[in-house]
């Protein structure tokens, strides 16, 4: 330690202009808040921002580090099907509270008891070291804070004392992560997965809706989406419904208004000014119930630039007046037991008109690339229409009620689940063509 300057435990506390921080680490028993004590997302979109770090020790003399990490990054990443933080981990360097470099160190992993692990900081002459076993608090989304009992060493002089950590994520890594919401009274959630190599330059995002009685847990253990996304470079979202279903489509819960498109309209904004997804590349898919809810967004939500319903598609074709020309792809087996193939063809030519196209169709017949699952795929792609709003439908012949490519639902009691096409592939490399203007 330099003979001339005050230790950071004894020396004034003088923090730099903007770094200054107001929240503070507070002691709690339990893993997570409710929902309903969730911060709403920041109004300012645009680039991310680093993580910030607020470090405390209480007593005399005190002790306080606020500031915006220089180098490195702590990761906080949440999971399904609880939607609370698995992991905090990571190094990184920040101004320390006298002037020079401080370093942090986190290493909490989630255990049947909530997080736990280890955390660390060394500022100058002075080390804290902690062994976190409860008390873990994640007030906001991508905030994290605890306090407890550490060991402090000043110049080799160890003391027992209270120490707090606050971390805000606001640098996301690669991962999954949880958005909390309050929307129309009721609190709302989904979860999202950032693809490997995100270093939060704008990206483009496809919304799944899962279908009846389906979690986004159980939506990805049948079509594993987030798993695709996470290699070609797009973020994954998939929001819970309220109840049973999406309401204002077949099989939605009735009862009080959610107001299901303004949870997707806040989740849209939650997505451009945390996530920093591109706003002109937002895309919806659904699959039965979910593929209702997208074929409504269809004719509601001027924000999405392309749709792709499956198994699930436009019912109200009076009430639907998109206002301008939609592209959408639709995936339907002509074998569904729960919602007939006839849906599909009479929702196409609707889209086809609305879009201004012709009639008529190009039917090309797939490669039957896996003769044993009893099905073959037969796309329908209208013909005449703008090239910025196509309009395609993909017959799955003696395909039943289930994600193409994916792990069949129920077995075989919802019919054929056809191999021949990958529902994540057809979906992104049909909807990544286009953008908002």
């Amino acid at each position: 330690m330099h003979p001339s300057r005050p230790h950071p435990l004894t020396a004034p506390r003088r923090l730099a202009a903007g770094v200054a921080l107001t929240c503070t680490a507070l002691a709690a028993p339990a893993l997570a808040s409710p929902p309903s004590a969730r911060a709403e997302p920041s109004a300012q979109a645009g680039a991310l921002r680093p993580d910030r770090i607020t470090v405390t020790v209480d007593g005399a003399p005190a002790y306080r580090l606020d500031g915006d990490l220089r180098s490195g990054g702590i990761t906080v990443t949440e999971a399904t099907p609880d939607y609370n933080t698995n992991k905090v981990q990571g190094q990184g360097t920040l101004r320390g509270a006298g002037g020079g470099t401080a370093t942090v160190r986190f290493g909490l992993t989630r255990t049947i008891t909530g997080l736990s692990g280890t955390f660390g900081l060394d500022d100058a002459g002075m080390q804290i070291s902690a062994t976190v076993i409860s008390g873990v608090r994640t007030p906001a989304d991508g905030t994290v804070t605890w306090q407890g009992q550490g060991t402090v060493r000043i110049d080799g002089r160890a003391s027992t004392r209270t120490v707090g950590f606050t971390v805000q994520d606001r640098h996301p890594d690669p991962g999954d992560h949880a958005i909390h919401l309050v929307h129309a009274g009721q609190q709302r959630v989904a979860i999202l997965r950032l693809p490997d190599g995100y270093d939060g330059r704008p990206l483009p995002a496809l919304f799944h809706f899962p279908g009846l009685f389906e979690t986004p847990l159980f939506a990805e253990f049948y079509g594993r989406m987030a798993d695709y996304a996470r290699t070609r470079g797009f973020i994954m979202i998939t929001p819970e419904h309220y109840g049973t279903g999406w309401q204002g489509v077949a099989g939605g819960q009735p009862g009080a208004d959610v107001d299901d498109p303004g949870f997707v309209s806040a989740l849209q904004d939650v997505l451009i000014q945390r996530f920093n997804a591109d706003p002109h590349r937002l895309y919806a898919s659904g699959m039965s119930n979910g593929g209702f809810f997208t074929s409504k967004l269809a004719c509601e939500n001027k924000r999405f630039a392309a749709y792709a319903p499956v198994s699930g598609q436009l019912q109200d074709l009076v009430a639907c007046r998109p206002g301008r020309a939609v592209p959408i792809a639709m995936i339907h087996g002509d074998a569904d037991p729960i919602v007939p193939y006839a849906t599909a063809t009479a929702a196409a030519p609707f889209w086809a008109r609305d879009n201004g196209c012709a009639a008529t169709t190009t039917d090309t017949d797939l490669p039957d690339t896996h003769p044993d699952d009893g099905t073959t795929v037969t796309r329908h792609a209208y013909n005449g229409c703008p090239a910025a709003a196509p309009v395609i439908l993909y017959q799955i012949k003696g395909g039943g009620h289930n994600w193409p490519g994916g792990t069949p639902y129920l077995g075989p009691l919802l019919g054929g689940t056809t191999q021949d096409i990958d529902a994540n592939a057809v979906i992104w490399d049909f909807v990544s063509r286009f953008r908002l203007s």
